[in-house]
């Protein structure tokens, strides 16, 4: 057991350090919020002087949560003009939704085998829900575990596989939803939804894998992002699924998730 030390003139180290580390837990939590509801607009430089008064903090933690921002690809360091949010060009786009595509086939394959009942039930629940890009435009925000998509992560079972999509992924997503004011949701979306779910409650992970990837590529088509060439394709699957097989047959194993990492998939996993 760790002993404080109250002898005078002891200047508490460890309580020191306590307060700094959730100094800058608290400004790495108003800037991702900010960043995914569009307050920081993509694009935006961020001053780390004028932050940290508005903050109301020193630099030191707020440095600390910049540099788990650029962890999470959230923000980036230019050379001659600082730090500021990123801003995904339509090539990166497509290169997240090759990798969407195969992960989030991996996920719904995994699901299958996984998920229970009741998931499968509030899953249904989800299908026609319509995703929002939340900012000062009026949007509202939603509980992410609503999220049809979120669901479907968590219910593969995989820590490695929701903490990729879940953190990652979707995050990188909602900035450009929020750049390009497009709209996750389009029409047959919903339909394709209730085919994936009777693929789970079929226990169907070839077809539930089919479906779902094509159903993210056909998200990615209606985009219309600027042609990019084949490099942008990842292609580790073919449709009917058996690509991912060996992949997913077992669940993710390893070195434990960072702290960090662990308070970000909790905030998608608290349904």
């Amino acid at each position: 057991m760790i002993r404080l030390q109250h002898d005078k003139g002891d200047h508490l180290m460890g309580v020191e350090r306590i307060q700094v580390q959730t100094l800058a837990d608290r400004a790495f939590d108003m800037l991702e919020r900010a960043i995914l509801n569009g307050d920081l607009a993509p694009g935006a430089t961020l001053g780390e002087a004028d932050l940290a008064g508005q903050l109301g903090i020193s630099r030191g933690p707020l440095r600390e949560a910049i540099s788990r921002l650029e962890g999470r690809r959230l923000l980036q360091r230019v050379p001659h003009v600082g730090v500021r949010v990123v801003c995904l060009s339509d090539a990166e786009v497509a290169e997240i939704f090759a990798m969407r595509e195969v992960l989030e086939g991996l996920a719904a394959s995994l699901a299958a085998q996984y998920m229970t009942g009741r998931d499968i039930d509030m899953l249904e629940e989800a299908a026609p829900f319509r995703h929002r890009a939340p900012g000062r435009h009026g949007g509202q925000r939603h509980d992410p575990t609503e999220d049809f998509h979120v669901r479907i992560a968590q219910g593969s079972r995989n820590s490695r596989l929701i903490e990729y999509l879940c953190i990652d992924m979707y995050s990188l997503l909602q900035l450009y939803r929020i750049r390009s004011g497009s709209s996750p949701m389009r029409a047959g979306s919903a339909e394709e939804h209730r085919e994936i779910v009777a693929a789970l409650r079929a226990r169907d992970g070839v077809t539930a894998e089919r479906l779902m990837r094509a159903h993210v590529r056909r998200a990615k088509d209606s985009l219309n992002l600027a042609s990019i060439g084949a490099s942008a394709s990842i292609v580790a699957a073919d449709d009917n699924g058996a690509g991912s097989k060996a992949v997913g047959e077992h669940r993710a194993s390893g070195p434990e998730l960072s702290l960090d990492r662990r308070r970000r998939i909790a905030m998608t996993t608290s349904a």
